[in-house]
């Protein structure tokens, strides 16, 4: 098997180039992979594959700033090579995530708290994208769902009959990738974040898929650990420095 970090990676950047393909503009320059989106502030990203040298921060800094939309830039820091020691006044930090993997050999007990369902129509599409700033604070736009959800599934979750959260259930290879998990203010701190996980890492056993993979946050690192995800590396998400416009 591929290593579990690259599999990890390449769901993530298969994710982006979809939606980028499929409703916005996916480029490659050089070595630059671009995602964008107009009228979405995901995923507008712009990222590479190999370690980075003078030659190809050069190139990200050139498509960075030649960009309409401002792009963000991940670098996972999987090996010795860090941006900061290359081009810490170029680039600014935004976040960091922790990418994190959990082979699935056993099924999680339910609660059965949850209801949900997958997107599956302009209507529910405009719902999930409401739904998704008031978890994260940015927007997806419902044109992203009305155009992938038949090759991405994104997920609303319910109690009762009230909006708990969302999520995005890619699979890809060896791995399902588990993204976007978030559950709106009002019903945080009930158990919905990990029974949400614990219903798609079910999903993904039955599937026979051996992996699962995420990208956390520090908030959410906590719960992941506790099903029993390593942490396997880290993401620093930059965004251009603004005396390098």
């Amino acid at each position: 098997m591929e290593n579990i970090n690259e599999l990890n990676i390449a769901n993530l950047t298969a994710l982006w180039k979809k939606v980028g393909v499929l409703v916005g503009s996916y480029n490659q320059v050089n070595a630059c992979e671009i995602s964008v989106v107009n009228h979405s502030q995901w995923p507008n990203k712009i990222w590479v594959k190999e370690g980075l040298n003078a030659k190809l921060i050069d190139s990200l800094q050139e498509q960075m700033v030649s960009s309409e939309i401002d792009l963000v830039f991940p670098h996972w820091e999987t090996n010795a090579d860090t941006i900061s020691d290359l081009a810490s006044e170029r680039f600014t930090q935004k976040s960091e995530q922790t990418g994190m993997s959990l082979e699935l050999d056993q099924s999680f007990e339910l609660s059965n708290l949850l209801t949900f369902n997958r997107v599956s129509n302009i209507e529910q599409a405009k719902l999930w994208s409401s739904v998704y700033p008031r978890c994260f604070g940015y927007v997806i736009s419902e044109e992203i769902l009305a155009n992938t959800n038949d090759e991405i599934a994104y997920y609303l979750f319910y109690s009762d009959d009230d909006i708990v959260g969302t999520a995005i259930y890619f699979p890809t290879e060896q791995v399902v990738g588990i993204h976007s998990v978030g559950i709106i203010p009002e019903m945080r701190k009930k158990g919905f974040a990990e029974e949400i996980m614990k219903i798609l890492l079910n999903k993904a056993l039955s599937e026979g898929f051996p992996y699962a993979t995420l990208q956390a946050s520090s908030l959410g690192k906590g719960i992941y650990k506790r099903l029993g995800f390593a942490e396997d590396f880290t993401i620093k998400n930059y965004g251009l420095t603004q005396t390098s416009h």
